[in-house]
C-alpha cells in the first residue's frame, strides 16, 4: 500500500509473514511509465531542479565569494545576491504545483490499493511540502535582508597616499 506520494516516487509500505510473524517494510519507489504525468507535475518537478541547483550554486558562490573577489566583479553585489534568492523563492514556491496536477487529482496508484483501507480522495501537505514551504519562507527573507543591505550605505575606503604605487619601481630593476 502506498500513502505518501512526491515528485518523483512514493512511499510504500510491504507487509513480510513467516508463520506468525510479521514484518512491514518501508520503501521509495519510482512511479511507473503508465502513470500519466500532465504539465503542471512536469512544471514542479522541474522547478524542483532548478531550486536544488541554484540553492548549491547560490551555496558555492556566498561560501567562496571572498576567495574569487565576487564584490570587485559585480557593481552591486547585494541585489544580485537579493534577485536571485527571490527567484529561488519563487521557483520553490511554484514546486507546490504539483497539488494541483494528475497526482492530487486523478492518482490512478490509489485504486490500486487493498479495498480494506480507506485514504483521503485530496492531497494533505506532508513533511516534503512543509519543507517546501519553510524553505520559500527562507529564501524569501534572506532576499529581502540581502535587498536591505544594498540600501545601506556602503563606505568607500580612501586609497592612502603612496598605496597604489608598486614597491619596486622600473627603474629600480
Amino acid at each position: 500500500m502506498a500513502d505518501h506520494f512526491g515528485l518523483w516516487g512514493y512511499g510504500q509500505w510491504v507487509r513480510a509473514t513467516s508463520g506468525e510473524t510479521v514484518w512491514w517494510y518501508e520503501g521509495c519507489i519510482r512511479y511507473a511509465d503508465s502513470v500519466v504525468i500532465d504539465s503542471k507535475w512536469k512544471a514542479a518537478r522541474a522547478f524542483h531542479v532548478i531550486v536544488g541547483i541554484g540553492g548549491l550554486l547560490f551555496f558555492f558562490l556566498s561560501a567562496f565569494s571572498a576567495c574569487i573577489g565576487f564584490n570587485e566583479k559585480v557593481g552591486r553585489p547585494h541585489v544580485f545576491v537579493g534577485v536571485c534568492l527571490l527567484l529561488l523563492s519563487l521557483f520553490s514556491g511554484l514546486t507546490l504545483l504539483i497539488l494541483d496536477s494528475n497526482l492530487c487529482k486523478s492518482n490512478v496508484l490509489l485504486g490500486q490499493l487493498m479495498n480494506d483501507i480507506l485514504f483521503n480522495d485530496q492531497c494533505e501537505l506532508s513533511t516534503g511540502a512543509n519543507c517546501f514551504i519553510s524553505a520559500t519562507v527562507f529564501w524569501f527573507a534572506a532576499a529581502l535582508c540581502s535587498l536591505k543591505a544594498s540600501r545601506s550605505k556602503s563606505e568607500v575606503v580612501e586609497k592612502e597616499d603612496g598605496l597604489d604605487e608598486p614597491l619596486i619601481n622600473e627603474d629600480q630593476i
